[in-house]
């Protein structure tokens, strides 16, 4: 409790501060009166929420790097430094910045407090209360960062009213939270709000702010996930699908060319896989975005830049491994995905660099991530990650249907895209699996979700076409099933969502789901040659998968 309250009297300082140079000029001895300012004019919300992003932008990086490393798919490289190592090993030392930073957490939360406890929601504009947008926009960025502390601390310290005075942050009696008993507190308070419309902020940089928010039901559907309750959690991601118009939209397919039934070595599809991370992509759903320009920095594509990272052994092996699909006389090896997740950096003699994105077009190993190349392009001023997009939610919804025993429905969400054809189609989805009446969360019968294809097929052919390779075996056990499917949910989300910053906490997940801590210790320890046994010892106990 002494370390949580070192931390909320930090508080009082990045509260005066977010204060101070964004909102408030008020006659006090005292940090502020409540009285003396209520946020409701539109200026108002709009400096307290850049406000809010100001503080959750110096979390971005840990929360890749925390996400990521501590996993199998991302490794160091000979050029890390000791904080990325200590990460990497499990031995985050005092002075770690990715790992000692927890009053960066409570800063955003306590920033969000200070709009939630402020904020005249009864304003009025053309028969809309506008200020309601911003607050529930709060409610979610709070519930968000809440959720990160309680996944990589263990437990969170859950605070509802901003501090503002010595006695706030000396206070004994704030609740102490793991994320099973964070769940229930977060749905009850972020429910009503669930179909409230994100804040309109204009551009940030020529970046249009829309996709700046944490959508209520993608955050509420995983909260369920994490302790669970599946139906709720799928009716959560299908009501947020149907609500935003999210689709897996063919657009960003990457293909091998094919002159009579033979694969020429060339690519076809342009725009491909890769230019969904470009700024204005349609599968953004949340980014945290910064600029330069505002004397804001992201250090992880510096830190590509200087090559501290490369992917991991398994993670190439991964991608290599799988099956192509083309036609049932032509198939070959390999996820397109690969191409624009992983590339090299050259040095040239005049110290410029170069990037090379197509392993096809380069020797030698990987020894950098091009998906944040993509993502933050050189010379270009906002830089950005990216927690939720539409690939990922249907992967949730995917692990949530499954687990509710739709083990071919959720494999038509890899395969083959959830519309009403596939809906319709009971070799895709069997007769047992639709209960009568169908449920919410199976109605995939709106024409929006028509051009929906299946995740798989964006890297790796026409894969909806295969009855070899990626299917389901038989089992004697709905069980078996389930487990050997799931396997394959979290592998699809290694392919397809490799470096974003969820690999770490979806193995987790699974791990506590069934109640086996090998299935985390053995994959993470795996890519560990040097130290390999010391790792997974390390790993079996849970208490190690925490930030101490």
């Amino acid at each position: 409790m002494k370390k949580i309250s070192k931390l909320l009297i930090f508080l009082l300082i990045s509260i005066s501060s977010f204060v101070s140079c964004n909102l408030l000029d008020v006659d006090s001895n005292r940090l502020t009166f409540q009285e003396d300012y209520q946020m409701n004019s539109a200026n108002d919300t709009l400096y307290s929420m850049f406000g809010v992003f100001s503080q959750l932008q110096k979390i971005a990086d840990s929360y890749v790097i925390l996400g990521e490393l501590r996993a199998d798919l991302l490794d160091v490289s000979e050029n890390t430094d000791t904080y990325l190592k200590e990460i990497n090993e499990f031995t985050p030392s005092a002075s770690n910045p990715y790992t000692n930073n927890l009053k960066d957490y409570y800063a955003v939360i306590n920033n969000c407090n200070y709009i939630i406890n402020t904020i005249d929601t009864s304003v009025v504009k053309g028969s809309i209360k506008v200020m309601k947008k911003v607050y529930a926009a709060s409610k979610a960025i709070r519930a968000w960062t809440y959720m990160q502390i309680a996944l990589n601390y263990g437990e969170a310290t859950y605070i509802e009213k901003p501090i503002l005075t010595l006695e706030d942050a000396e206070r004994s009696d704030y609740p102490v939270y793991t994320l099973e008993q964070l769940a229930p507190v977060l749905i009850a308070d972020l429910a009503p709000y669930r179909d409230v419309e994100v804040p309109s902020l204009g551009s940030l940089s020529a970046h249009n702010m829309a996709d700046a928010f944490f959508p209520i039901r993608f955050l509420i559907g995983d909260l369920y996930l994490w302790t669970g309750q599946y139906e709720n959690a799928a009716n959560e991601y299908h009501d947020l699908m149907l609500r935003n118009n999210y689709i897996v939209t063919a657009s960003y397919k990457s293909s091998l060319e094919v002159i009579n039934n033979v694969f020429t070595g060339r690519y076809t599809n342009n725009p491909n896989w890769g230019n969904l991370f470009l700024f204005g992509s349609p599968e953004y759903i949340t980014s945290i975005t910064t600029s330069n320009q505002y004397g804001h920095y992201f250090n992880l594509d510096s830190l590509n830049l200087q090559l501290k990272f490369k992917p991991s052994e398994f993670a190439m092996n991964n991608w290599n491994s799988q099956m192509y699909y083309y036609s049932s006389t032509l198939d070959t090896l390999g996820d397109l995905r690969k191409l624009y997740s992983v590339g090299r950096v050259e040095k040239n003699s005049n110290s410029s660099t170069n990037f090379y994105f197509m392993l096809g077009d380069l020797e030698g190993e990987p020894n950098c991530i091009s998906k944040w190349v993509y993502m933050n392009p050189l010379n270009y001023e906002i830089k950005q990650v990216m927690p939720y997009r539409v690939a990922l939610l249907y992967l949730r919804y995917a692990e949530a249907v499954n687990r509710l025993g739709k083990p071919r429905l959720a494999m038509a969400v890899l395969k083959n895209g959830m519309n009403r054809l596939t809906m319709s189609n009971r070799i895709y989805v069997p007769a047992e699996e639709i209960p009568d009446p169908v449920p919410n969360y199976m109605n995939f019968s709106d024409e929006q979700f028509d051009n929906n294809i299946g995740i798989r097929t964006r890297g790796l052919g026409n894969v909806n076409t295969d009855t070899t390779y990626f299917v389901v075996p038989k089992y004697s056990t709905s069980d078996s099933v389930m487990n050997y499917v799931e396997d394959l949910i979290i592998n699809e989300t290694a392919l397809e969502c490799a470096f974003e910053g969820n690999r770490f906490h979806d193995l987790m997940r699974v791990a506590i789901r069934r109640n086996d801590n090998t299935y985390l210790a053995n994959k993470v320890a795996a890519k560990h040659t040097a130290n390999k046994e010391a790792i997974r010892q390390k790993l079996m106990d849970k208490t190690n998968w925490y930030l101490k």
